[in-house]
């Protein structure tokens, strides 16, 4: 039972995202993203993304070692542990520039410790050119979590990245970043 259920929850993340990848023109990676837009924005109406060009070069998605899991204790006892099943990407040419958006998925299992909240995991997109950061976002997804309770989903998708299209050295890597230990 327990394996049939994590087997749904994995096929689940992994449909949510096979929207990010760049082989379905991002339809429903914007249909995501259109979800989280400002209000005011007209639904239907053109925007930038659609309106730009399929790129031909749209570097893959690296989970950075050891960044993929995230584990809380409280003393001896596990609050939650959060995981990244998958980072995928979409890219399309606006106004001169390869425009990126990656999506990260994953869940988060409450522990014996987990007590009724909203956990904000950090998850961190960066893109290296050779040896140098050229763009980095700490991000933050929310998600309700209640002892007792089963795993959750979660989605998170960063839009800021705009690189020179004509740049194919880049690496791009997500995952969890708590900063430096305390």
């Amino acid at each position: 039972m327990v394996t049939a259920l994590r087997g749904a929850m994995v096929c689940g993340a992994m449909a949510l995202l096979s929207a990010c990848s760049s082989s379905n023109n991002g339809a429903q990676l914007e249909a995501d993203a259109g979800a989280l837009a400002a209000p005011g924005q007209v639904p239907g109406a053109a925007t930038a993304w659609e309106a730009g060009g399929e790129s031909r070069f749209c570097p893959q998605v690296t989970l950075r070692e050891g960044t993929a899991i995230l584990r809380k204790n409280v003393g001896d006892q596990v609050d939650y542990v959060a995981s990244i099943s998958e980072a995928n990407r979409d890219c399309r040419i606006i106004d001169g520039r390869l425009r990126m958006q990656i999506g990260v998925a994953g869940r988060i299992v409450p522990g014996a410790a987990a007590q009724a909240r909203t956990v904000n995991l950090p998850i961190r997109v960066a893109v290296l050119l050779g040896e140098d950061v050229i763009y980095s976002e700490l991000g933050r997804q929310a998600v309700a979590i209640a002892p007792g309770g089963g795993a959750k989903t979660f989605r998170y998708l960063d839009q800021g990245i705009s690189l020179d299209p004509n740049e194919t050295r880049v690496v791009i890597y997500a995952g969890f970043d708590e900063g430096p230990p305390e």
